[in-house]
């Protein structure tokens, strides 16, 4: 279970049917799109994930209030690019939603394969 701490709480992320369809929708190749950019550390899909799996707080969260939490974790050296990938990982990759896919893709590619689990961990 992934969580971010926003406003002095922290939260689970997960994925719900809003959370999907936002997050499909943000890249060209909607999902494979996402699943792609999920897995190669891209710093604004990680603001996207943690957003989009705030969606089931129902506390309003917006991204600029996520993005301020980044900006602060990242200055006060807490947040890094190994945590933002395993985040992301977890909560898309490893996701009950995507998991499937994922492992299909993966299933071709044994090098890479091998190269995300050593970074996952």
């Amino acid at each position: 279970m992934q969580t971010f701490e926003i406003k002095g709480e922290e939260h689970e992320l997960k994925l719900t049917l809003k959370a999907v369809q936002h997050l499909n929708g943000l890249y060209e190749g909607n999902a494979f799109g996402l699943i792609q950019r999920a897995l190669t550390g891209d710093i604004d899909t990680y603001v996207e994930v943690v957003s989009a799996g705030l969606f089931h707080t129902e506390k309003g969260f917006k991204k600029s209030d996520v993005i301020k939490e980044v900006e602060q974790a990242i200055a006060a050296e807490k947040l890094d690019l190994d945590q933002m990938n395993r985040t992301c990982y977890a909560v898309v990759a490893d996701s009950f939603f995507y998991k499937k896919t994922v492992e299909k893709m993966l299933s071709k590619d044994p090098k890479a394969r091998k190269q995300i689990e050593e970074l996952m961990k």
